[in-house]
Protein backbone atom coordinates (compact mmCIF):
# COMPACT_ATOMS: atom_id res chain seq x y z
CA UNK A 1 0.00 0.00 0.00
CA UNK A 2 1.27 3.54 -0.68
CA UNK A 3 3.02 4.87 2.38
CA UNK A 4 1.08 8.11 2.68
CA UNK A 5 -2.48 6.79 2.56
CA UNK A 6 -4.55 7.79 5.60
CA UNK A 7 -1.59 9.65 7.07
CA UNK A 8 -1.82 12.84 9.09
CA UNK A 9 -1.61 16.23 7.41
CA UNK A 10 1.75 17.80 6.81
CA UNK A 11 2.32 21.41 7.82
CA UNK A 12 4.61 23.93 6.24
CA UNK A 13 6.03 26.57 8.53
CA UNK A 14 5.68 29.87 6.64
CA UNK A 15 7.53 32.45 8.71
CA UNK A 16 7.02 35.21 6.16
CA UNK A 17 3.26 34.80 6.46
CA UNK A 18 3.38 34.42 10.23
CA UNK A 19 1.04 31.47 10.18
CA UNK A 20 0.86 27.73 9.62
CA UNK A 21 -0.45 26.60 6.24
CA UNK A 22 -1.79 23.10 5.83
CA UNK A 23 -0.17 21.62 2.75
CA UNK A 24 -3.07 19.23 2.26
CA UNK A 25 -5.47 22.17 1.95
CA UNK A 26 -3.99 23.14 -1.40
CA UNK A 27 -1.82 20.25 -2.55
CA UNK A 28 -2.25 16.76 -1.14
CA UNK A 29 0.08 13.80 -1.73
CA UNK A 30 -2.79 11.92 -3.37
CA UNK A 31 -3.35 14.80 -5.78
CA UNK A 32 0.35 14.87 -6.67
CA UNK A 33 0.33 11.12 -7.30
CA UNK A 34 -2.69 11.28 -9.59
CA UNK A 35 -1.17 14.27 -11.33
CA UNK A 36 2.06 12.37 -11.97
CA UNK A 37 0.09 9.29 -13.09
CA UNK A 38 -1.28 11.34 -15.98
CA UNK A 39 2.27 12.37 -16.80
CA UNK A 40 3.43 8.75 -16.83
CA UNK A 41 0.70 7.84 -19.31
CA UNK A 42 1.77 10.77 -21.48
CA UNK A 43 5.37 9.57 -21.35
CA UNK A 44 4.37 6.08 -22.46
CA UNK A 45 1.55 6.80 -24.91
CA UNK A 46 1.43 10.52 -25.64
CA UNK A 47 3.76 10.24 -28.62
CA UNK A 48 1.10 8.26 -30.50
CA UNK A 49 -1.42 11.12 -30.51
CA UNK A 50 0.34 14.44 -29.85
CA UNK A 51 1.08 16.46 -33.00
CA UNK A 52 4.59 17.68 -32.18
CA UNK A 53 7.62 16.91 -30.02
CA UNK A 54 7.34 20.37 -28.50
CA UNK A 55 3.83 19.65 -27.22
CA UNK A 56 4.99 16.22 -25.98
CA UNK A 57 7.79 17.82 -23.96
CA UNK A 58 5.51 20.57 -22.64
CA UNK A 59 2.98 17.97 -21.53
CA UNK A 60 5.71 16.11 -19.63
CA UNK A 61 6.79 19.34 -17.94
CA UNK A 62 3.26 20.09 -16.80
CA UNK A 63 2.05 16.59 -15.94
CA UNK A 64 5.16 14.69 -14.79
CA UNK A 65 8.03 17.00 -13.90
CA UNK A 66 6.07 19.69 -12.06
CA UNK A 67 4.34 17.34 -9.57
CA UNK A 68 7.66 15.56 -9.02
CA UNK A 69 9.31 18.88 -8.20
CA UNK A 70 6.52 19.81 -5.78
CA UNK A 71 6.69 16.39 -4.12
CA UNK A 72 10.29 17.06 -3.12
CA UNK A 73 8.93 19.48 -0.50
CA UNK A 74 7.31 16.53 1.27
CA UNK A 75 9.58 14.84 3.75
CA UNK A 76 7.74 11.54 3.38
CA UNK A 77 8.39 11.47 -0.35
CA UNK A 78 12.06 12.32 0.15
CA UNK A 79 12.38 9.34 2.48
CA UNK A 80 11.47 7.08 -0.42
CA UNK A 81 14.50 8.30 -2.36
CA UNK A 82 17.19 6.91 -0.06
CA UNK A 83 18.23 4.19 -2.47
CA UNK A 84 21.37 3.22 -4.41
CA UNK A 85 19.79 3.86 -7.82
CA UNK A 86 19.35 7.55 -7.07
CA UNK A 87 22.83 7.88 -5.56
CA UNK A 88 24.38 6.31 -8.66
CA UNK A 89 22.30 8.49 -10.96
CA UNK A 90 23.42 11.62 -9.13
CA UNK A 91 27.05 10.47 -9.33
CA UNK A 92 26.67 9.89 -13.08
CA UNK A 93 25.02 13.29 -13.50
CA UNK A 94 27.82 14.96 -11.55
CA UNK A 95 30.37 13.39 -13.89
CA UNK A 96 28.34 14.63 -16.86
CA UNK A 97 28.63 18.16 -15.45
CA UNK A 98 32.39 17.76 -15.00
CA UNK A 99 32.80 16.62 -18.60
CA UNK A 100 30.53 19.40 -19.82
CA UNK A 101 32.56 22.04 -17.98
CA UNK A 102 35.89 20.72 -19.28
CA UNK A 103 34.89 19.68 -22.79
CA UNK A 104 31.89 21.88 -23.47
CA UNK A 105 29.27 21.22 -26.11
CA UNK A 106 27.19 22.78 -28.83
CA UNK A 107 24.57 24.01 -26.34
CA UNK A 108 26.12 23.76 -22.85
CA UNK A 109 23.15 25.22 -20.99
CA UNK A 110 20.63 23.00 -22.75
CA UNK A 111 22.78 19.92 -22.29
CA UNK A 112 23.28 20.70 -18.60
CA UNK A 113 19.51 20.61 -18.16
CA UNK A 114 19.08 17.09 -19.49
CA UNK A 115 20.14 15.24 -16.31
CA UNK A 116 17.63 17.42 -14.47
CA UNK A 117 14.90 16.41 -16.93
CA UNK A 118 15.77 12.76 -16.43
CA UNK A 119 15.84 13.13 -12.64
CA UNK A 120 12.40 14.73 -12.57
CA UNK A 121 11.09 11.95 -14.82
CA UNK A 122 12.46 9.28 -12.49
CA UNK A 123 10.94 11.00 -9.48
CA UNK A 124 7.67 11.46 -11.36
CA UNK A 125 7.35 7.73 -12.00
CA UNK A 126 8.05 6.98 -8.32
CA UNK A 127 5.46 9.59 -7.33
CA UNK A 128 2.87 8.14 -9.72
CA UNK A 129 3.32 4.72 -8.11
CA UNK A 130 2.45 5.99 -4.61
CA UNK A 131 -1.15 6.98 -5.21
CA UNK A 132 -4.49 5.26 -5.56
CA UNK A 133 -3.30 3.27 -8.57
CA UNK A 134 -0.29 0.98 -8.38
CA UNK A 135 2.38 1.21 -11.04
CA UNK A 136 1.12 -2.10 -12.45
CA UNK A 137 -2.36 -0.61 -12.86
CA UNK A 138 -0.83 2.26 -14.85
CA UNK A 139 1.47 0.15 -17.00
CA UNK A 140 -1.17 -2.38 -18.08
CA UNK A 141 -3.47 0.08 -19.90
CA UNK A 142 -0.42 1.80 -21.39
CA UNK A 143 0.74 -1.54 -22.79
CA UNK A 144 -2.76 -2.33 -24.06
CA UNK A 145 -2.98 1.04 -25.82
CA UNK A 146 0.51 0.55 -27.22
CA UNK A 147 -0.56 -2.59 -29.05
CA UNK A 148 -3.69 -0.95 -30.43
CA UNK A 149 -1.74 2.04 -31.70
CA UNK A 150 0.87 -0.32 -33.15
CA UNK A 151 -1.89 -2.01 -35.15
CA UNK A 152 -3.17 1.38 -36.31
CA UNK A 153 0.38 2.17 -37.42
CA UNK A 154 0.48 -1.03 -39.47
CA UNK A 155 -2.86 -0.26 -41.12
CA UNK A 156 -1.86 3.33 -41.87
CA UNK A 157 1.49 2.21 -43.26
CA UNK A 158 -0.12 -0.38 -45.52
CA UNK A 159 -3.01 1.67 -46.88
CA UNK A 160 -2.40 5.41 -46.40
CA UNK A 161 1.29 6.12 -45.84
CA UNK A 162 3.02 8.43 -48.33
CA UNK A 163 6.27 6.50 -47.87
CA UNK A 164 7.47 4.52 -50.90
CA UNK A 165 6.93 0.79 -51.16
CA UNK A 166 9.60 -1.23 -49.38
CA UNK A 167 10.14 1.35 -46.62
CA UNK A 168 10.52 0.09 -43.08
CA UNK A 169 7.47 0.44 -40.87
CA UNK A 170 7.38 3.41 -38.50
CA UNK A 171 4.81 4.42 -35.90
CA UNK A 172 2.11 7.00 -36.31
CA UNK A 173 2.70 10.14 -34.29
CA UNK A 174 6.14 11.20 -33.11
CA UNK A 175 7.98 7.85 -33.21
CA UNK A 176 8.79 8.27 -36.88
CA UNK A 177 12.17 6.52 -36.99
CA UNK A 178 12.15 2.78 -37.56
CA UNK A 179 14.70 1.76 -34.93
CA UNK A 180 13.47 4.04 -32.15
CA UNK A 181 9.84 3.11 -32.86
CA UNK A 182 10.77 -0.57 -32.55
CA UNK A 183 12.49 0.13 -29.23
CA UNK A 184 9.42 1.81 -27.75
CA UNK A 185 6.92 -0.69 -29.14
CA UNK A 186 9.09 -3.60 -28.05
CA UNK A 187 9.40 -2.18 -24.53
CA UNK A 188 5.63 -1.78 -24.19
CA UNK A 189 5.12 -5.30 -25.56
CA UNK A 190 7.51 -6.79 -22.99
CA UNK A 191 5.87 -4.88 -20.14
CA UNK A 192 2.42 -5.96 -21.25
CA UNK A 193 3.45 -9.61 -21.59
CA UNK A 194 4.87 -9.86 -18.07
CA UNK A 195 2.16 -7.81 -16.35
CA UNK A 196 -0.67 -9.57 -18.19
CA UNK A 197 -3.68 -10.59 -16.13
CA UNK A 198 -6.44 -12.96 -17.14
CA UNK A 199 -9.25 -10.78 -18.56
CA UNK A 200 -12.58 -10.85 -16.77
CA UNK A 201 -14.75 -10.64 -19.88
CA UNK A 202 -14.75 -11.58 -23.54
CA UNK A 203 -14.49 -7.90 -24.50
CA UNK A 204 -11.23 -7.45 -22.61
CA UNK A 205 -9.91 -10.73 -24.00
CA UNK A 206 -10.64 -9.45 -27.51
CA UNK A 207 -8.86 -6.15 -26.82
CA UNK A 208 -5.81 -8.00 -25.48
CA UNK A 209 -5.77 -10.27 -28.53
CA UNK A 210 -5.99 -7.31 -30.92
CA UNK A 211 -3.24 -5.53 -28.97
CA UNK A 212 -0.99 -8.60 -29.15
CA UNK A 213 -1.65 -8.83 -32.89
CA UNK A 214 -0.63 -5.20 -33.21
CA UNK A 215 2.66 -5.81 -31.45
CA UNK A 216 3.47 -8.91 -33.50
CA UNK A 217 2.71 -7.33 -36.86
CA UNK A 218 4.43 -4.04 -36.07
CA UNK A 219 7.64 -5.60 -34.75
CA UNK A 220 7.72 -8.05 -37.64
CA UNK A 221 7.17 -5.51 -40.42
CA UNK A 222 9.48 -2.96 -38.79
CA UNK A 223 12.44 -5.26 -39.56
CA UNK A 224 14.73 -4.03 -36.78
CA UNK A 225 16.90 -7.09 -36.27
CA UNK A 226 18.45 -5.83 -33.05
CA UNK A 227 14.97 -5.74 -31.54
CA UNK A 228 14.29 -9.23 -32.89
CA UNK A 229 17.43 -10.46 -31.15
CA UNK A 230 16.42 -8.72 -27.93
CA UNK A 231 12.94 -10.24 -28.05
CA UNK A 232 14.49 -13.66 -28.74
CA UNK A 233 16.64 -13.42 -25.61
CA UNK A 234 13.90 -12.29 -23.22
CA UNK A 235 12.05 -15.64 -22.83
CA UNK A 236 15.34 -17.53 -22.64
CA UNK A 237 16.62 -15.41 -19.76
CA UNK A 238 13.26 -15.39 -18.00
CA UNK A 239 12.97 -19.17 -18.24
CA UNK A 240 16.30 -19.36 -16.43
CA UNK A 241 15.48 -16.63 -13.90
CA UNK A 242 12.16 -18.11 -12.83
CA UNK A 243 11.57 -21.56 -14.34
CA UNK A 244 7.91 -22.36 -14.88
CA UNK A 245 6.18 -24.74 -17.26
CA UNK A 246 4.80 -21.82 -19.28
CA UNK A 247 8.14 -20.01 -19.31
CA UNK A 248 10.08 -23.04 -20.51
CA UNK A 249 7.44 -23.70 -23.17
CA UNK A 250 7.71 -20.08 -24.35
CA UNK A 251 11.50 -20.35 -24.57
CA UNK A 252 11.34 -23.59 -26.57
CA UNK A 253 8.71 -22.11 -28.88
CA UNK A 254 10.84 -19.03 -29.56
CA UNK A 255 13.87 -21.19 -30.36
CA UNK A 256 11.89 -23.39 -32.75
CA UNK A 257 10.30 -20.41 -34.51
CA UNK A 258 13.69 -18.73 -34.87
CA UNK A 259 15.25 -21.84 -36.40
CA UNK A 260 12.27 -22.18 -38.74
CA UNK A 261 12.61 -18.53 -39.83
CA UNK A 262 16.34 -18.95 -40.45
CA UNK A 263 15.66 -21.96 -42.67
CA UNK A 264 12.68 -20.62 -44.61
CA UNK A 265 13.39 -16.88 -44.95
CA UNK A 266 17.14 -16.35 -44.43
CA UNK A 267 17.09 -13.42 -46.87
CA UNK A 268 14.91 -11.42 -44.46
CA UNK A 269 17.42 -11.90 -41.67
CA UNK A 270 20.48 -11.08 -43.78
CA UNK A 271 19.18 -8.68 -46.43
CA UNK A 272 21.08 -5.70 -44.96
CA UNK A 273 24.11 -7.69 -43.88
CA UNK A 274 25.68 -6.43 -40.65
CA UNK A 275 24.73 -2.80 -41.42
CA UNK A 276 28.34 -1.63 -40.90
CA UNK A 277 28.23 -2.53 -37.20
CA UNK A 278 31.82 -3.95 -37.11
CA UNK A 279 33.19 -0.82 -38.84
CA UNK A 280 31.22 1.44 -36.51
CA UNK A 281 32.52 -0.47 -33.50
CA UNK A 282 36.12 -0.14 -34.69
CA UNK A 283 35.70 3.56 -35.45
CA UNK A 284 34.05 4.20 -32.11
CA UNK A 285 36.86 2.44 -30.24
CA UNK A 286 39.40 4.64 -32.03
CA UNK A 287 37.54 7.73 -30.82
CA UNK A 288 37.45 6.31 -27.30
CA UNK A 289 41.20 5.69 -27.24
CA UNK A 290 41.83 9.28 -28.31
CA UNK A 291 40.41 10.54 -25.01
CA UNK A 292 39.42 7.76 -22.67
CA UNK A 293 39.39 9.86 -19.49
CA UNK A 294 36.92 12.66 -20.23
CA UNK A 295 35.67 11.72 -23.67
CA UNK A 296 34.39 14.16 -26.28
CA UNK A 297 31.69 15.64 -24.10
CA UNK A 298 28.60 16.76 -25.98
CA UNK A 299 30.55 17.85 -29.03
CA UNK A 300 29.75 16.28 -32.38
CA UNK A 301 31.92 13.40 -33.55
CA UNK A 302 31.79 11.36 -36.73
CA UNK A 303 32.65 7.80 -37.70
CA UNK A 304 33.67 7.16 -41.30
CA UNK A 305 32.94 3.77 -42.86
CA UNK A 306 35.70 3.40 -45.49
CA UNK A 307 33.99 0.63 -47.44
CA UNK A 308 30.98 2.80 -48.27
CA UNK A 309 32.19 6.35 -47.65
CA UNK A 310 29.26 6.95 -45.31
CA UNK A 311 29.66 9.04 -42.18
CA UNK A 312 27.75 8.23 -38.98
CA UNK A 313 27.21 10.48 -35.96
CA UNK A 314 27.14 7.61 -33.48
CA UNK A 315 28.29 3.97 -33.38
CA UNK A 316 24.78 2.46 -33.04
CA UNK A 317 25.93 1.17 -29.64
CA UNK A 318 24.79 3.21 -26.66
CA UNK A 319 27.43 1.87 -24.30
CA UNK A 320 30.19 2.85 -26.69
CA UNK A 321 28.57 6.24 -27.25
CA UNK A 322 28.52 6.83 -23.48
CA UNK A 323 32.21 5.93 -23.30
CA UNK A 324 33.09 8.19 -26.24
CA UNK A 325 31.24 11.15 -24.74
CA UNK A 326 31.95 10.65 -21.02
CA UNK A 327 35.13 8.58 -21.04
CA UNK A 328 35.70 5.29 -19.27
CA UNK A 329 34.73 6.75 -15.84
CA UNK A 330 31.35 7.76 -17.24
CA UNK A 331 30.83 4.32 -18.73
CA UNK A 332 31.70 2.68 -15.41
CA UNK A 333 29.24 4.89 -13.54
CA UNK A 334 26.49 4.05 -16.00
CA UNK A 335 27.39 0.35 -15.76
CA UNK A 336 26.98 0.53 -11.97
CA UNK A 337 23.59 2.21 -12.35
CA UNK A 338 22.45 -0.27 -15.01
CA UNK A 339 23.75 -3.16 -12.93
CA UNK A 340 21.83 -1.94 -9.89
CA UNK A 341 18.65 -2.09 -11.97
CA UNK A 342 19.40 -5.71 -12.90
CA UNK A 343 20.12 -6.56 -9.26
CA UNK A 344 16.86 -4.95 -8.11
CA UNK A 345 14.88 -6.80 -10.77
CA UNK A 346 16.53 -10.12 -9.91
CA UNK A 347 15.85 -9.67 -6.19
CA UNK A 348 12.17 -8.98 -6.92
CA UNK A 349 11.59 -11.52 -9.68
CA UNK A 350 9.01 -13.32 -7.53
CA UNK A 351 6.54 -10.47 -8.07
CA UNK A 352 5.07 -9.33 -11.40
CA UNK A 353 6.74 -5.92 -11.49
CA UNK A 354 10.12 -7.47 -10.74
CA UNK A 355 9.71 -9.96 -13.59
CA UNK A 356 8.53 -7.23 -15.94
CA UNK A 357 11.53 -5.10 -15.02
CA UNK A 358 13.96 -7.99 -15.49
CA UNK A 359 12.48 -8.77 -18.91
CA UNK A 360 12.57 -5.08 -19.87
CA UNK A 361 16.19 -4.84 -18.70
CA UNK A 362 17.20 -7.82 -20.85
CA UNK A 363 15.36 -6.41 -23.87
CA UNK A 364 16.82 -2.94 -23.36
CA UNK A 365 20.38 -4.13 -22.76
CA UNK A 366 20.52 -6.02 -26.06
CA UNK A 367 18.63 -3.40 -28.06
CA UNK A 368 21.00 -0.67 -26.84
CA UNK A 369 23.99 -2.84 -27.70
CA UNK A 370 23.01 -3.18 -31.35
CA UNK A 371 21.01 -0.02 -32.09
CA UNK A 372 21.47 2.42 -29.20
CA UNK A 373 21.85 6.06 -30.19
CA UNK A 374 22.57 8.01 -27.01
CA UNK A 375 21.77 8.39 -23.33
CA UNK A 376 21.34 12.12 -22.75
CA UNK A 377 18.64 12.96 -25.27
CA UNK A 378 15.41 14.87 -24.88
CA UNK A 379 12.38 12.67 -24.09
CA UNK A 380 11.88 10.29 -26.99
CA UNK A 381 11.11 6.67 -27.78
CA UNK A 382 14.46 5.45 -26.44
CA UNK A 383 13.59 6.70 -22.96
CA UNK A 384 11.43 3.57 -22.65
CA UNK A 385 14.56 1.41 -22.82
CA UNK A 386 17.01 3.71 -21.03
CA UNK A 387 15.34 5.61 -18.21
CA UNK A 388 12.08 3.70 -17.73
CA UNK A 389 13.94 0.61 -16.39
CA UNK A 390 15.78 2.85 -13.91
CA UNK A 391 12.49 4.44 -12.84
CA UNK A 392 10.81 1.06 -12.29
CA UNK A 393 13.81 -0.07 -10.27
CA UNK A 394 13.37 3.00 -8.07
CA UNK A 395 9.68 2.12 -7.66
CA UNK A 396 10.65 -1.32 -6.38
CA UNK A 397 13.24 0.23 -4.06
CA UNK A 398 10.64 2.64 -2.69
CA UNK A 399 8.38 -0.29 -1.80
CA UNK A 400 10.96 -1.87 0.47
CA UNK A 401 10.44 0.41 3.50
CA UNK A 402 6.76 -0.52 3.52
CA UNK A 403 7.65 -4.21 3.73
CA UNK A 404 10.12 -3.43 6.51
CA UNK A 405 7.38 -1.96 8.66
CA UNK A 406 8.34 1.67 8.37
CA UNK A 407 5.32 3.87 9.03
CA UNK A 408 4.98 7.46 7.92
CA UNK A 409 1.59 8.08 9.40
CA UNK A 410 2.83 10.22 12.25
CA UNK A 411 5.37 12.26 10.33
CA UNK A 412 4.96 16.01 10.04
CA UNK A 413 6.85 18.90 8.51
CA UNK A 414 8.99 19.22 5.44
Amino acid sequence: MPMWRNCSEWRVECKDWGDNVRLSEWLSPQLLSRWAALGLLVLLCGAWVLPSSKLYHQSLILLLWLPALLALFLRDFRKLLKQPELVLFIALSAWVMVVLVVKGGQDPLGEAKRPVYVLLSLLGVVLASRGQWSIEMLLRPAALLGGLFALLSVLYFQFASPLPAGSRLIAIGLWDRAIMAAHAVGALAVIGAFLWQKPRSFLWLTLYAVSALGYLTFLGLNQTRGVWLALFMVPLVMAFARPTRLGVLAAITVILLSVLAALLIPEVLMQRGLSYRPELLAGGLRHLLENWTLGFGFNTYEILVPSSGQVFKHPHNMYLDVAIRLGVPGLLLFALLWGSVAWRAWQNRAEPLGRALLALWVFSSIALLTDGIGLWLKPNADWLITWLPVALSMVLAARRPASDGVSLQASKGI
